[in-house]
């Protein structure tokens, strides 16, 4: 399929009036909504994402108050979440396909982790630390590589699936994009290159099977090897 499209249209056909006139009026009506649709998301991904992020990367806000903009833009898209009213199965939330997305998830983990061990071998990363605390770890793989996923692609997707008429493509570049951007604070190159690609291929993985589980597991591992090897 080359277009991403809403499971249930929030524009169902009015038969009562009938006629092209009425076809011409919902049709018109249909793409105004749209157009505010999409202007709120974008408002709300500036707002709530891009420009905190931006502020803290020029030293506006001072890096050490990173977490607590990494917890404003946590609570941004959760409410955002909650204000629309996501059913669970949209932000990926699913066992239908979880053996699937967890195939391929796993096939990508073990790549990554591989690429990440002989990138920091070779001396590609640079490593600037390691954790010794072991709730930093649980941390990371019961709370914040879960909601990265939720946030990057659980809700972009289910946000621009309602928008309706989006070719995948722009999905998956909005949403590896944002996930990339994330990482900018921390001024390392390496770092935005290995983020980039991981957002793609977990993007390119979740529109094949949209299961939330699956890459926030791979996430999860993925980025404790990273930990282990001082890259994060």
């Amino acid at each position: 399929m080359n277009r991403m499209t809403p499971e249930h249209p929030s524009f169902p056909a009015n038969s009562s009036l009938g006629g092209n006139h009425n076809s011409a009026f919902c049709l018109e009506h249909k793409l105004e909504l749209s157009s505010w649709a999409v202007f709120k998301f974008v408002f709300f991904v500036l707002s709530g994402l891009y420009i905190p992020i931006i502020f803290l990367w020029l030293g506006i806000i001072p890096f050490e108050y990173r977490f607590y903009v990494s917890f404003f833009v946590i609570v941004s898209f959760l409410l955002f979440a909650l204000q629309r009213k996501y059913r669970f199965r949209e932000l990926g939330y699913r066992v239908d396909n979880f053996a699937s997305s967890l195939c391929w998830n796993a096939i990508f983990c073990v790549f990554g982790s591989l690429s990440l061990y002989y990138a920091s071998k070779y001396g590609l990363l640079n490593p600037v630390k390691s954790y010794d605390i072991p709730y930093v770890y649980i941390f990371y793989v019961a709370f914040l590589a879960p909601v990265q996923e939720l946030l990057f692609r659980g809700v972009i997707f289910a946000e621009m699936r309602r928008i309706g008429n989006i070719d995948f493509r722009v999905v998956l570049l909005v949403s590896t994009f944002s996930f990339c951007f994330l990482h900018i604070i921390y001024n390392r190159p390496m770092l935005l290159i290995a983020s980039l690609v991981s957002g793609l291929i977990w993007g390119v993985i979740y529109i094949k099977w949209p299961n939330i589980w699956g890459v926030s597991l791979s996430h999860a591992l993925l980025g404790v090897v990273a930990m282990i090897l001082g890259v994060i």
